[in-house]
């Protein structure tokens, strides 16, 4: 991506940022985070910031939200951006390569686990659902279609116990409700006896140590 050298008047000129805007989409260029993206969503109420592994730093803002203040949120989080980036980069050092042996293992184990598992809790809590899928899928845990078809990471099968159950509660969980909404928590914190606060932040630890 070509960007022009248009000063941004937020940010330190050492920092030598540079700007581009095609389309209403708006990028910039830093020397020590790389790419920041910005995009604007129709349903969003805040600006948020999101880090994912090889991707720019990503920014969304409400549909009439402005540039300026999305700038100095950066500004305001950028020790964190940069803290983050070192320590994702560091992770992915480190992520673990598994052999097609291992792999193997990791499906059987996964298929031979987790569907009665999903038939035990969402009869002890009376959730139904359509189908089973069980992946090799890195980039989340599970899944919960329009449909209510499930999809699961064979990689459970490294998480203890009460985690592979808090992940299969929180599926079923959408099955009634398909978002991240109060009455989502609500309902997960019920079945999980009130931990889903508790599990969710294992989880984010879990996520860390083995991608």
């Amino acid at each position: 991506m070509q960007f022009s050298k248009t000063p941004n008047r937020l940010f330190n000129a050492d920092d030598f940022f540079m700007e581009k805007v095609v389309d209403g989409k708006r990028s910039l260029f830093h020397k020590e985070i790389g790419e920041i993206t910005y995009t604007r969503v129709r349903r969003s109420r805040s600006i948020r910031i999101a880090l994912r592994p090889g991707k720019p730093v990503s920014v969304t803002l409400p549909l009439y939200g402005s540039y300026a203040d999305a700038d100095r949120l950066i500004l305001e989080k950028l020790d964190w951006i940069k803290a983050e980036l070192i320590h994702m980069r560091e992770m992915e050092a480190k992520r673990k390569v598994f052999t097609e042996e291992e792999l193997e293992r990791l499906r059987a184990q996964a298929k031979q686990f987790l569907p009665p598992r999903v038939e035990a809790l969402a009869q002890r809590h009376g959730f139904t659902y359509r189908g089973i899928a069980i992946k090799n899928i890195r980039s989340r845990w599970g899944s919960c279609s329009a449909t209510n078809n499930l999809n699961f990471s064979i990689y459970l099968m490294y998480l203890p116990d009460d985690q592979v159950d808090y992940v299969i509660l929180h599926e079923l969980c959408h099955t009634m409700h398909k978002n991240h909404g109060p009455h989502f928590w609500a309902l997960l914190d019920k079945v999980t006896s009130g931990r889903a606060k508790q599990l969710s932040e294992s989880m984010s630890r879990y996520s860390r140590r083995l991608f």
